[in-house]
């Protein structure tokens, strides 16, 4: 992700409240970009921070190996900068390989980033501006995080996002205190999609070696993406 940040994950609720608050630390590190260098954030000032206009729907069907696809409806009107970027991604074949290496039951699933882990980083890319209200960017889609809400991982910096992205495994009750308004939402999957992705989870859970952060440390053993097409 570059990740969500560093404030720990847990996945066991004791207590609502202190639950959401290590999900949303864990978020800026784990179900966040992979980038966090200065380099990362100069280049956020400059090319990726003005504002864009609305580029409408598209859809990107993901093809994870051994699974059925995924359609992802890509909400150009709420993230614009955000659905360009995977898009151009996506087009070149970025994603084309790469895996996901972090698994938060109820929370997210992780990856899309050079070196396929958390501290993955790929200085040939541009960052994103981080399309959310905590940012000071209207998007309504990234202040109603639910269950298959695809979104932009980043670290601690707003601005730092890059090619990471998370989809939403829980409900809004486990999600949304976490991530409302703090990640860029630039997509969704339907029911039928997130039964693919449910299924994932459930067969490469057991891979995770990290239970606190999530993360499937044998690149081996992590659900590799074979391809990302945009569709239009």
């Amino acid at each position: 992700m570059a990740d969500i940040t560093k404030r720990s994950f847990s996945k066991a609720f004791a207590g609502i409240a202190l639950a959401c608050l290590l999900m949303a630390a864990v978020l800026l590190t784990g179900c966040a970009s992979n980038s966090s260098s200065s380099s990362k954030s100069t280049s956020s000032s400059s090319a990726t921070t003005q504002a864009a206009d609305g580029i409408g729907e598209h859809h990107a069907v993901l093809e994870v190996e051994g699974y059925e696809p995924v359609t992802i409806t890509l909400d150009g009107d709420a993230a614009p900068l955000s659905v360009q970027n995977f898009m151009d991604l996506a087009n070149e074949g970025y994603y084309d390989g790469k895996t996901f290496y972090r698994i938060v039951d109820d929370f997210c699933l992780q990856g899309g980033t050079l070196g396929n882990n958390a501290a993955g980083n790929d200085p040939n890319l541009e960052t994103v501006r981080g399309e959310f209200s905590g940012n000071g960017i209207k998007n309504d889609l990234a202040d109603n995080f639910d269950k298959g809400v695809v979104a932009m991982a980043r670290t601690n910096m707003p601005d730092s996002a890059t090619s990471t992205f998370f989809i939403t495994l829980g409900s809004a009750a486990q999600v949304a205190p976490s991530l409302d308004g703090q990640y860029a939402a630039f997509g969704t999957i339907d029911d039928a999609g997130m039964k693919v992705i449910d299924q994932i989870v459930t067969d490469y859970l057991p891979n995770v070696d990290e239970p606190n952060m999530g993360a499937i440390t044998s690149e081996a053993a992590q659900p590799v993406i074979k391809s990302i097409t945009i569709t239009d």
